[in-house]
């Protein structure tokens, strides 16, 4: 039977990271059921867009993958502008005094860069086959995987996504609550430039749609509708779809867009508030979307991901030498870090979901007024830009 210091169950961003990161800490890792990432498209971008915070970049530079994403496909964002109601709220990146407010990656990149890093670290060890099995030992779990083989871990991390499998087997329970909600997502072609810019409204029907900057004259749709009004949006054809987007700009106070021209396919995910009950046990920790799933209007699920992996490595490498790798004392540690910002997000994007709810019509002015005042008042604005980049929860 193989064993190692930790098996990490899930091949996805998230999973790969934390096999770098926990390599990098002096464990042995490993990696299950992981694939190699697509290749590059020949035209255009890939489906799936992430917006990735100071902190994000910091980690993924430390694990050797930032440079290793090319730079026609990364978007720094310069500015952003949050609508509702007639009022807008805009973040710049010169004015908050940083490089950039996000920068905006496809997911097929970022795992390619990944998957460059993980050829050269020799403290992870890829095992292809999925984990059939998972059963805890006194001393770590044992993995029957779906070929028909066998490894030990002292430590079983779940990156395994929000069906996640480690959550089941280490009996940690879930909180879920459907929003009710459909992301609908496609890349268009502008034109004219979109200055480096994410933008963002909340419609009257309770939905979020934002287009997010992609390199050259290209932006990204992210449209969170209400489930009947996104099974629509999906029998449109990308040209179609383009048209009804161009009737959102004026919205988005983004008109000079117009006419948008698809440049891609017209994808679909399901929207729900998640949350396991808890992110450690005895021998196993949850990362990223085994732990929490949040709305997407501030675009920080990958990062809230990304952060669990920097500390988890980071209370791992701090153990004393007496600790067990999987002792629950240890993992707590990691669970108190963790709480404050996943809570924190959980509670924003989850009220501001309920505060623009179609039943709510009435608080328009109020909302208007609110959103104005956050517009001039630069302190705050500068706490916000903080917090959003992640930097200032894990300091």
């Amino acid at each position: 039977m193989l064993g190692d210091d930790v098996a990490v169950v899930g091949g996805g961003l998230v999973g790969k990271a934390a096999a770098l990161a926990l390599a990098q800490a002096g464990l042995r890792v490993s990696l299950c059921g992981a694939g190699a990432a697509p290749a590059q498209a020949t035209r255009g971008f890939a489906q799936r867009i992430y917006a990735l915070n100071s902190a994000s970049r910091d980690l993924l530079q430390g694990l050797r993958a930032w440079d290793q994403i090319p730079g026609d496909r990364l978007q720094a964002v310069q500015g952003m502008r949050i609508m509702a109601d007639g009022a807008t709220l805009r973040f710049d990146a010169y004015a908050q005094g940083v490089e950039a407010l996000a920068w905006i990656a496809e997911s097929d990149a970022i795992e390619r860069a990944l998957d460059l890093a993980l050829r050269f670290e020799r403290g992870v060890r890829a095992v292809p086959d999925p984990v059939a099995e998972a059963r805890s030992t006194p001393d770590g779990w044992e993995l029957e995987l779906r070929g028909g083989g066998r490894l030990h871990a002292g430590l079983l991390v779940g990156a395994d996504g929000r069906s996640s499998q480690v959550r089941e087997w280490s009996g940690i329970g879930l909180r879920a609550r459907p929003y009710e909600q459909t992301a609908v997502v496609c890349n268009f072609a502008c034109a004219a430039p979109h200055g480096a810019a994410a933008l963002q409204t909340f419609t009257a029907d309770g939905g979020v749609l934002a287009l997010l900057p992609l390199p050259g004259q290209q932006v990204s749709l992210v449209w969170s509708a209400p489930d009947t009004l996104a099974a629509e949006l999906r029998q449109l054809s990308p040209e179609q779809l383009a048209q009804r987007v161009e009737q959102q700009l004026d919205a988005l106070q983004a008109g000079h867009l117009a006419p948008l021209s698809a440049a891609g396919a017209v994808g679909s995910w399901a929207l729900v508030l998640q949350r396991a009950e808890r992110v450690v046990a005895e021998g196993v920790a949850l990362l990223g979307d085994a732990a929490h799933v949040v709305h997407p209007m501030a675009g920080h699920g990958l990062n809230l991901g990304l952060q669990d992996v920097q500390a988890l490595a980071a209370v791992l490498r701090r153990r004393s030498a007496g600790e067990p790798l999987g002792h629950l004392p240890v993992l707590q540690r990691y669970a108190r870090a963790r709480a404050e910002q996943v809570l924190a997000l959980e509670l924003a994007t989850d009220g501001l979901h309920r505060l623009y709810s179609p039943g709510l019509r009435w608080l328009a002015p109020l909302r208007a007024l609110g959103l104005r005042a956050t517009d001039h008042l630069p302190l705050l604005k500068s706490w916000l830009a903080g917090y959003a980049s992640g930097r200032s929860v894990l300091s």
